[in-house]
């Protein structure tokens, strides 16, 4: 007699299956109504964590490929993470590219200072995410009149603390 391929047989019907979702943090924090028995030819799914890779690029501090790592991370995570803005970020300016398909993206337009300021939701990354930060053409001209205000500001400063009248007379 030939030897047959593996044939998956399930030796109980669908009338006798039943899924029960836990949720796991829940679960973990002691509710004890989400503590249930396992019994024999139980099968526990546990869902895979995330994993894949984003990019920050535009006006921060470190651009780059970053991972996910099966963490859930959010644009201020990913923003914080690069190292923050850099002198001609315009926040409002953000946008997040998402892939939705082999061939297809969806831009957002995301304003950063609402979000930081708790105005907007945060919004959690997926695999493959693109975050970039914009600017625009007068960014260059506030970050120079800001230089100058902080060199002004430490020059003035470091006059005072040098030259102050207690240490004079030392």
């Amino acid at each position: 007699m030939p030897a047959a391929g593996f044939e998956f047989n399930n030796p109980m019907g669908p009338e006798s299956v039943r899924v029960i979702r836990v949720p796991y943090q829940e679960l973990r924090n002691g509710d004890l109504k989400y503590n249930i028995i396992i019994h024999a030819q139980d099968l526990i799914l546990v869902p895979l964590p995330v994993y894949g890779v984003y990019w920050v690029s535009g006006h921060v501090q470190r651009t780059g490929v970053y991972d996910l790592r099966g963490t859930k991370i959010t644009l201020k995570e990913a923003i914080d993470g690069a190292g923050g803005f850099d002198a001609l970020a315009i926040p409002a300016r953000t946008e997040v590219i998402r892939r939705i398909g082999k061939d297809k993206e969806v831009f957002a337009v995301i304003d950063m200072d609402k979000v930081y300021a708790g105005q907007q939701p945060d919004v959690f990354l997926k695999p493959y995410d693109h975050l970039r930060v914009g600017t625009n053409a007068l960014a260059p001209f506030l970050a120079a009149i800001r230089n100058g205000f902080r060199i002004t500001y430490g020059f003035g400063f470091l006059y005072d603390r040098n030259y102050a009248p207690q240490q004079a007379q030392q």
